[in-house]
């Protein structure tokens, strides 16, 4: 009696990613493609033997599974670096597939995502009805964006990750200038986190800042640690300078080199309310007003390391008044509910629902105990008296 052997995984099945439903994480990178370069999708596909399967697309009907035959991707994977295709319908190599000949793409530009081995698993691209050119400029933009979804693909890599140690959550709190209170929890993935906050009151203004650092672990958490001090040793400077001149050090630096975080890192003038901020790729930052209504605070810039010489810092500004909330996550907090930003609706809900933010940190700690969280998780509440 024989028995057989079950075949190795692949390489795009060891990400965990094939099948797997939206995240947050991934849908941010696509989303704000989409926007930058205003092109008709942009996907994040993981690519396998023989089809590949749609990660993340901002809006619209789910992809899902294609034929790897039936579309650019298994063009791109062979590449070294970008593939871009002006007019699909002029290429001999693609103008007979399904994505030109039944949905009518002709412009497209993909980026091969490689884990840590070097195998290539997904593309992030950008497809368009129109045909089109990218400058070189535009180029460099689409090679950052796929750094960062290559980024979050190696986090998926389940080859290789350790055991986490059993989370040991921590809070943290102060009561600041002009009745703004800040409090704080942090759940590790493992012994040491690549999230990180802080925050210090310098007269009448409270520096906030939480950056999430691509990685698990002690690099990263080091890394998380000396960007935090970075930022908050820059308290007298408004945030998108902070940030430039953090930026400035991290080039001659060598911990930050090949390293990315999302941050969001925000000034707040107690008196007047006003909140002057730089959110660098995260976006999950939510203000929630006293009379129901709420604002997610976001931008076009891309992560902290991932900027573009010639792009500047996008900076802003919201006013936050008596009963008001800010709650800023990390995107580990995502994973305690759907993963999508949805996600951040419902944090918000149970936010306003609890009697404090110690009570909301009960919450959200029994959530992340009872869910699959495979990363660190941030939490941070200013609330205004």
């Amino acid at each position: 009696m024989t028995t057989d052997t079950p075949a190795p995984a692949t390489a795009a099945e060891r990400t965990g990613l094939l099948d797997s439903p939206p995240e947050e994480r991934f849908d941010r990178i696509t989303r704000l493609a989409r926007e930058l370069f205003d092109v008709d999708y942009a996907l994040v596909n993981i690519v396998d033997a023989d089809e590949i399967y749609t990660k993340s697309q901002p809006e619209g009907p789910r992809f899902g599974r294609s034929p790897l035959e039936a579309v650019f991707c298994g063009e791109t994977v062979k590449q070294d670096g970008l593939l871009e295709v002006d007019d699909a319908t002029a290429d001999e190599r693609f103008r007979d597939i399904a994505a030109v000949t039944e949905y009518g793409m002709r412009f497209y530009a993909g980026f091969p995502l490689r884990t840590d081995d070097g195998e290539a698993v997904g593309t992030l691209c950008l497809l368009d009805s129109d045909t089109r050119s990218l400058d070189a400029a535009q180029r460099a933009t689409l090679e950052q964006f796929g750094r960062w979804a290559q980024a979050e693909v190696r986090q998926s890599d389940h080859e290789g990750h350790a055991a986490a140690a059993d989370p040991a959550p921590t809070r943290d709190g102060l009561d600041g200038a002009e009745g703004v209170r800040l409090a704080a929890l942090a759940i590790p993935h493992g012994v040491v986190s690549g999230d990180s906050s802080g925050w210090q009151q310098v007269g009448g203004r409270v520096v906030l800042t939480l950056a999430d650092v691509m990685g698990k672990g002690e690099a990263a958490g080091a890394v998380a640690e000396a960007l935090l001090g970075a930022l908050q040793a820059r308290r007298d400077m408004q945030p998108v300078e902070a940030m430039l001149s953090v930026e400035a050090e991290a080039r001659s630096d060598g911990r930050y080199r090949d390293v990315f975080a999302t941050v969001f890192h925000a000034v707040v003038d107690a008196a007047s309310g006003a909140v002057d901020f730089v959110d660098a790729g995260h976006g999950l930052t939510l203000v929630l007003h006293a009379d129901g209504t709420s604002e997610r605070l976001d931008s076009r810039n891309l992560p902290l390391g991932l900027r573009p010489a010639d792009v500047e810092w996008e900076p802003g500004r919201v006013r936050v008044g008596r009963g008001d909330l800010l709650v800023s996550v990390s995107d580990g907090a995502l994973d305690a509910y759907d993963s999508t930003l949805e996600s951040l609706r419902m944090i918000g809900d149970d936010l306003r629902a609890a009697a404090d933010p110690g009570g909301f940190f009960d919450e959200l700690a029994l959530k992340v105990s009872t869910h699959e969280v495979d990363d660190d998780v941030t939490a941070v509440v200013l609330s205004v008296h």
